[in-house]
C-alpha cells in the first residue's frame, strides 16, 4: 500500500482525536465510538506509514516527533480535502467554476449587460468568460465545448441545440445629421429608394441580413450600397461621416453616435430575435444565466429545439 492510501480520512480524523486529546478514553468518546476500535485504526495508521505517532502507556499519551508533525499536516489535509468537497458541488449546482459566454457585439446593447449584472449578484462565484462571436460561429463553438451559452442574432435552427427568444429587435434608418430626411419624424420605405447606403457585409449576421433585404425587397426599395464594413459601429461610423444612410437594429440607438440621428420606418414590419443558445442538457451556471436572460412574460417568450 502507498502512502497516500495510508492517509484515507477516516484513519487521519481518529488521529488527529487522539493527538488533540492525548486520551483514548476521551477521544474515544469525541468520536462517539468505543475505545478497542479506535486503538485499532491508530495502529493501522502506525502499520500503513511504518512509524510510530505516539508513545504511550497505561497512563500517558504522548505525540512522538513524527506524530507532532503529521498533527499538523493531517489538520490541513482534512480541511483541504472537505473545501475541494464543498466546491466540487457548489460548482456541480452552478454557484462556481468558470462560464464560457459567446455573445454577437448585438446582444451588448441592451440584453448581455443586464443579464451579466444580475448574473454576477447572484452567483459571484462564477467567474465569466466573454468571447466575441459572429453569430454563425457560436454554433460550432457550442458544439466542441469552447462556450456553454451563446447570445446570437436569430433565427440559426442549429440542429442539437435549443433556441430561446430574449427580445425581438426591428429596423431604423441611421442617417447622418445633415441628411434631408432628418426632417422628417417618419419615414416610409418609398423614402429610401435609391439613396446611398452604408451596410454591414451580409455575411457577418446572415439571417439578419437577409431579413432586410427581402424586406426591401418586397418594398421594391433600391438602396445604392457605397461601402460595405466588417462590423456595426463602423458603419454607423461612416454614416456619421456623411457617406450614405443605413439600415440599422433599433437597439443600436443605445450607441447614441453623434452625427447619427435615427428615424423609424412606418411601413418596415420585419421582427428580428436575439437569441439564446445552449445544448439540450447544459450546464447548472448557463442555465442559471439562461433562466435570467428569459425572464419575461411566458407568452412572449419562444423554446425550440431542432431535432
Amino acid at each position: 500500500m502507498n502512502t497516500l492510501d495510508a492517509m484515507e480520512p477516516r484513519l487521519l480524523r481518529s488521529f488527529i482525536a487522539v493527538g488533540e486529546e492525548l486520551h483514548f478514553g476521551r477521544a474515544a468518546a469525541r468520536l462517539h465510538i468505543s475505545q478497542p476500535p479506535l486503538s485499532v485504526q491508530i495502529r493501522t495508521l502506525e502499520d500503513r506509514l511504518g512509524l510510530r505517532l505516539f508513545e504511550r502507556d497505561r497512563r500517558h499519551v504522548a505525540l512522538t516527533e513524527a506524530g507532532a508533525f503529521l498533527l499538523e499536516r493531517a489538520r490541513r489535509l482534512l480541511a483541504d480535502g472537505e473545501r475541494a468537497a464543498l466546491e466540487a458541488a457548489r460548482i456541480a449546482r452552478g454557484e462556481g467554476g468558470v462560464l464560457a459566454v459567446g455573445y454577437t457585439p448585438t446582444a451588448t446593447y441592451e440584453v448581455l449587460p443586464r443579464c451579466l449584472r444580475s448574473f454576477r449578484s447572484r452567483r459571484p462565484d462564477v467567474r465569466l468568460e466573454l468571447v466575441e462571436l459572429r453569430s454563425r460561429l457560436q454554433i460550432e463553438a457550442l458544439h466542441e465545448g469552447r462556450i456553454e451559452i451563446g447570445f446570437a442574432c436569430g433565427p440559426l435552427n442549429e440542429v442539437g441545440l435549443v433556441e430561446h427568444t430574449l427580445a425581438e429587435d426591428h429596423f431604423v434608418a441611421a442617417l447622418p445629421c445633415r441628411h434631408a430626411l432628418t426632417a422628417k419624424s417618419r419615414l416610409r420605405l418609398r423614402d429610401l429608394d435609391g439613396e446611398k447606403c452604408i451596410a454591414v457585409r451580409p455575411d457577418v449576421e446572415p439571417e439578419w441580413a437577409l431579413a432586410a433585404n427581402d424586406a426591401l425587397v418586397r418594398g421594391r426599395v433600391h438602396l445604392d450600397v457605397v461601402q460595405e464594413t466588417d462590423t456595426k459601429v463602423a458603419m454607423l461610423g461612416l454614416v456619421a461621416a456623411g457617406l450614405g444612410l443605413a439600415i440599422a437594429s433599433a437597439s443600436m440607438r443605445r450607441l447614441a453616435r453623434d452625427g447619427v440621428v435615427y428615424r423609424e420606418i412606418s411601413d418596415l414590419r420585419v421582427r428580428v430575435p436575439l437569441v439564446g443558445l445552449v445544448a439540450p442538457n447544459t450546464s447548472p451556471r448557463a442555465q442559471a444565466l439562461l433562466d435570467i436572460a428569459t425572464t419575461r412574460p411566458a407568452s412572449a417568450l419562444v423554446q425550440r429545439r431542432v431535432r
